[in-house]
């Protein structure tokens, strides 16, 4: 994955969640109440709290993708 050394991730519209990629084939996926989940490329559940989530999401932020994407947002 080429997001660079700081990667960003995609923050969901309706839902505020954050997803973050975290390695190859992995999500991290934070909910603005705090919950995390780590979810696979396709939205499967692999651990943590956070069961359900936006499996599209899931598919967008672990694309494959230059470090200077418009589509990456730096979590606060």
């Amino acid at each position: 994955m080429s997001v660079g050394s700081n990667p960003g991730g995609i923050k969901h519209g309706f839902s505020g969640a954050m997803y973050t990629p975290v390695g190859e084939n992995r999500v991290k996926v934070v909910m603005p109440d705090g919950q995390v989940g780590f979810f696979d490329g396709i939205g499967q559940w692999l651990e943590g709290e956070l069961y359900d989530v936006d499996p599209q999401m899931c598919v967008w932020a672990n694309a494959d993708r230059i470090a200077a994407s418009h589509r990456l947002s730096k979590q606060d």
